[in-house]
C-alpha cells in the first residue's frame, strides 16, 4: 500500500484537543496584527506609496511640537532610534522637513515643516483621515470612540496622553492618540515587546499563528492555512519551508486529490504548541492588562468586526 505521506518522517499521531493552540479569531495580539494589515491595504488605495503611516505620524507630531530634536520627534510618533532617523532622511529629500543646528547646543538638531510640508499636509490629512473611516467602517459613531479610547488604553499602557497643543496656525493634521490607523500599530508594537519578553526567539507571532491554524484545522492546504493566520502567500511558504526544516509540518497527500497537499502538525510541533502556549497566552494578558475583563471582551469584539470586515 502506498505511503501517502511525502518524506521519511512518520505519520502524526491522532489529533489532540485544540487547547493546546489558541484560536486566531479571538486572540487580541492576531486580531492588532490583522487590523494593521487591513489599515495598509486601505492605505494603499487611498494614500498610496509616496508616503507611509509613520512618514505622516513624524509630520502630525512636528506640526504639534516643532523644533524638537530628531529623538524627541521620534517618541512623540512612536518610532524607534533607526526608524526615525530613517524617516527624517527621506522627507528631508522631499524637501518637508528642515533641520537646524540648535544653537544652545551645538550637537543637537532641531527639525522644522518647511512651507511645502505645510502646504500639502491640508490635502494630505483628508487622505488619512479617509483611511481611518474606511478602517472603522464596521463600528457606528459611539463603538468608534468606544474602540479608540480601549485600545488607546492598550496602545499606551492605560495612559493615553492628551492630543497636544493646537498644530500651527494654518496646519490640519490628525492627533495621533486618537487616530485609529495609530493606536492599531503601536498597540501592535507593545504586542512585540511582551512577545520578547514571554515567549522569545522559540517562535515568531506568525510562525504560531501557522501552527495554531493547523491545530484548529488539521489536514488544510498552504493557501487555507495562510489565509487562517492571516499570512500573504509568499509570507505563509517561507514560514511554512522553516517549520518543516524543524521537523514540525509534514506533507500529505489529499486523497480526494492526489495533485493537492495538505498540511499536518508533528508530535513535535505539538509537544512545541502545548509548551508555548502558555506564554502566548501571558503576552494576550499583559496586553490587555490595562482594560477590565469586560472592557477586554468588547475590544475583541471590536477588533473582530475590523479584522473580519
Amino acid at each position: 500500500m502506498r505511503n501517502p505521506a511525502i518524506g521519511s518522517s512518520p505519520p502524526p499521531r491522532a489529533p489532540e484537543p485544540v487547547a493546546i493552540a489558541l484560536p486566531p479569531d479571538t486572540t487580541v495580539g492576531h486580531l492588532i496584527r490583522r487590523a494593521q494589515q487591513m489599515h495598509t491595504a486601505i492605505w494603499s488605495v487611498e494614500v498610496g506609496n509616496d508616503i507611509t503611516g509613520p512618514q505622516y505620524a513624524i509630520l502630525s507630531a512636528l506640526s504639534r511640537k516643532s523644533g524638537v530634536d530628531q529623538q524627541t520627534a521620534g517618541r512623540l510618533a512612536s518610532l524607534d532610534k533607526s526608524t526615525t532617523a530613517n524617516i527624517v532622511e527621506r522627507l528631508q529629500r522631499k524637501d518637508w522637513i528642515r533641520r537646524d543646528r540648535d544653537a544652545g547646543d551645538g550637537r543637537r538638531n532641531q527639525l522644522w515643516l518647511t512651507p511645502s510640508a505645510k502646504a500639502m499636509l491640508h490635502d494630505l490629512t483628508a487622505r488619512v483621515g479617509t483611511v481611518q473611516d474606511r478602517l472603522l467602517q464596521p463600528l457606528g459613531p459611539n463603538l468608534r470612540r468606544n474602540f479608540r479610547k480601549l485600545l488607546g488604553q492598550v496602545a499606551y499602557a492605560g495612559q493615553v496622553p492628551a492630543a497636544g497643543q493646537d498644530a500651527d496656525e494654518g496646519i490640519d493634521v490628525l492627533p495621533l492618540s486618537s487616530t485609529a490607523g495609530h493606536l492599531i500599530r503601536r498597540a501592535e508594537q507593545v504586542h512585540g515587546m511582551l512577545w520578547s519578553r514571554h515567549v522569545g526567539a522559540l517562535l515568531t507571532p506568525s510562525q504560531y499563528a501557522l501552527l495554531c491554524s493547523l491545530a484548529w484545522r488539521p489536514a488544510i492546504d498552504q493557501t487555507a492555512a495562510g489565509e487562517m493566520a492571516s499570512l500573504d502567500k509568499s509570507s505563509a511558504a517561507d514560514i511554512l519551508a522553516r517549520l518543516r526544516r524543524r521537523g514540525w509540518v509534514l506533507d500529505t497527500r489529499d486523497e480526494t486529490d492526489r495533485r493537492r497537499k495538505l498540511l499536518v502538525l508533528t508530535d513535535l510541533a505539538r509537544d512545541a504548541l502545548a509548551e508555548v502556549t502558555p506564554a502566548v497566552r501571558a503576552v494576550q494578558r499583559d496586553l490587555v492588562a490595562p482594560l477590565s475583563p469586560t472592557e477586554q471582551d468588547k475590544l475583541i469584539r471590536l477588533l473582530r468586526r475590523i479584522a473580519y470586515r
